[in-house]
């Protein structure tokens, strides 16, 4: 009927209007209904809405009372020290933490992050979300102390971008050729030929050598030298091909030239194999052959010597120059350095026909070094023939036998001593030049050293590198850039021994006085001084003048107890600046050390010196 469907809308809306009053709301809401469920009235109102509105027209002691309870905080003046460091900042308390380390991070370059401040009463720290207004920082600016700000501008080690794959997880042909990235490849052993082998190594170590080499004349000559001529070819394209290499190299065209001109590498032993020669016999004639047909090698090895002899029995002198490829260090029970076992080998003592009495007379004296070469061959005389003993069986005509007394060789060799009065004339200035660099450079780092000792409190000196920059700065120019360059060192270590080492913070800035301006002009003017001095030395050091020291570059070694058996492997040092070196056992390098190479003296079956290869320092 007309009433129940009236009863029915009217019961619809109700409930539609009860179930519209329970859903809750965010705001403030007034809902009214008339009795069939019409909506009469709705205020929907937010909580900052009606607050505006209470504050629309109300008296102005309202409106203050209603602020009363954020009062404005006032700025606060005070001083952060951050290692040798002073600023004075300008705090807003009502900030937080965070705030004054990003004020902080705008005056060091520290960022926020990394920023730590110390220095409350009660050891407190603020932190990034430290209330300013409650930390006690009037009473801090009152009494004229600072915080202490310690962090650190160094960058943030990151993690790798690209995916590191280890030389375990390639393929197995490739896993030679990754472990030898770093390496010259070495060369095969073809039956006993570990002699060759290391003299080519050693050689392939001297730069100067291969560019050599590499400029020769290939045209042909008239002076019948043909087999020198090929060995010289024979060796530079051996020596191109372990620079392009990744994988160790064959030499059989080396080899086979080799024992065609030289049939003594080409003996057969009793086994029907090659035999194990003498690797001082192969670097001789190898060497003495380039020599002969590149005029430039015979430059890079010659060493002349000026031979003074007497003769006790009728007073007479002779006096003569000699020209040699190699000097020799003779090993006796007396000799326990290389430089000793130089001076026995300059002993000389000949039997020469007197033109006093007509017959043979004994002369004795001494040889003196007359000329230096760029790169020095010092060959330690270990073997020696051995005649057959009434132990030996019979028949036997002895052996060739080995000295196996230890006989120490520095990295840094000095000829000086043993050069005669003429070359020592003309070494004089470059050396005493090349010390005062040493004493310059010396100085440089000891001043960073006492710079880190004066930033951070524990004496830690400066790296290399450091010193090197700061050196460079006093080489450049004027005594202002290396002062500025010192400061910048110091100021870096100051920052990083904040990290590791808290500064009293309530130490303050002391004054300075007369006397301290007086020391600090004084401190410059002799950090100009010594700039000026840096840089004259720089100028006179132009690396074209000989020293008579030179620095060892390749050692060939030999284990065993003849020369004609055992093995031989070469040592090499790396081209890098890093004082690393590589052993090469035929076609294995490993990664050596410099202590490692100076254990090879001798003194028992392992590897011991044979052949040394120095190389001339200049300034």
């Amino acid at each position: 009927t007309p009433l129940r469907r009236h009863c029915d809308s009217h019961t619809s809306r109700v409930s539609h209007a009860k179930h519209f009053r329970a859903v809750p709301s965010r705001h403030s809401s007034r809902v009214r209904f008339d009795p069939r469920g019409e909506l009469l009235q709705s205020s929907f109102r937010s909580s900052s809405r009606r607050r505006r509105e209470n504050l629309v027209g109300t008296p102005d002691l309202k409106r203050e009372k209603h602020f009363s309870a954020h009062p404005k905080m006032p700025v606060i003046t005070i001083g952060v020290k951050w290692g040798k460091q002073s600023y004075t900042v300008d705090v807003d308390t009502s900030q937080d933490g965070f705030a004054l380390k990003t004020q902080l991070f705008s005056l060091t370059g520290v960022p926020p992050d990394r920023i730590k401040l110390m220095g409350l009463k009660g050891g407190k720290s603020i932190v990034d979300d430290t209330d300013l207004s409650t930390v006690g920082l009037d009473d801090l600016a009152a009494k004229n102390k600072k915080l202490m700000m310690m962090g650190s501008t160094a960058p943030v080690i990151t993690a790798p971008t690209t995916e590191i794959t280890f030389v375990e997880d390639l393929p197995e042909d490739e896993q030679h050729a990754a472990s030898m990235r770093n390496f010259s490849p070495g060369l095969t052993n073809l039956g006993n030929t570990c002699y060759m082998n290391s003299c080519l190594q050693c050689l392939y170590a001297i730069p100067e050598l291969r560019t050599a080499l590499a400029e020769m004349d290939e045209s042909p000559g008239d002076d019948g030298n043909t087999g020198g001529r090929a060995l010289a070819l024979a060796t530079r394209d051996l020596f191109n091909e372990i620079k392009t290499a990744t994988a160790a190299v064959t030499p059989f065209r080396f080899l086979a030239l080799l024992r065609q001109l030289f049939p003594q590498f080409a003996q057969m032993s009793q086994g029907g194999v090659y035999a194990q020669q003498d690797a001082e016999e192969c670097w001789g004639q190898i060497v003495t052959t380039l020599a002969r047909t590149v005029p430039a090698i015979q430059r890079l090895f010659a060493l002349k010597l000026a031979m003074s002899l007497k003769s006790e029995e009728t007073g007479e002198t002779r006096e003569e120059t000699l020209t040699q490829l190699s000097l020799k260090c003779n090993i006796t029970l007396q000799v326990n350095h290389l430089s000793d076992g130089f001076k026995v080998g300059l002993t000389e003592e000949r039997e020469l026909r007197s033109e006093i009495t007509s017959a043979n007379t004994l002369f004795t004296g001494e040889s003196k070094l007359a000329g230096l070469p760029p790169v020095l061959n010092a060959h330690l005389v270990r073997m020696f023939y051995k005649l057959a003993s009434n132990l030996d069986a019979e028949g036997s005509a002895g052996n060739k036998a080995k000295i196996l007394r230890s006989v120490a060789f520095p990295e840094r060799l000095d000829l000086y001593e043993h050069c005669a009065e003429s070359l020592k004339k003309e070494l004089d200035p470059a050396r005493k030049d090349k010390l005062e660099a040493e004493e310059i450079e010396a100085s440089a780092k000891l001043k960073l050293a006492q710079g880190k000792l004066e930033g951070n409190g524990k004496g830690a000196a400066g790296t290399k590198e450091e010193a090197d920059k700061l050196l460079d700065a006093m080489k450049a120019g004027s005594g202002e850039e290396a002062t500025a360059e010192k400061k910048r060192r110091v100021g870096e270590g100051s920052s990083s021994a904040a990290d590791a080492e808290m500064v009293d913070a309530d130490a303050a800035a002391v004054p300075e006085t007369a006397e301290a301006i007086e020391a600090a002009a004084t401190a410059a003017a002799a950090e100009a001084a010594e700039a000026a001095r840096a840089k004259a030395s720089s100028e006179k050091c132009d690396g074209t003048r000989p020293t008579g020291v030179y620095s060892l570059v390749a050692v060939l070694t030999h284990k065993g107890r003849s020369s004609d058996s055992g093995h031989y492997e070469s040592w090499v040092k790396n081209a890098a600046a890093d004082d690393s070196w590589t052993e090469f056992d035929d076609h294995t390098p490993t990664p050596k050390t410099a202590t490692e190479i100076l254990n090879l003296k001798g003194g028992g079956d392992h590897h011991m010196g044979y052949i040394l290869v120095y190389k001339a320092q200049h300034i």
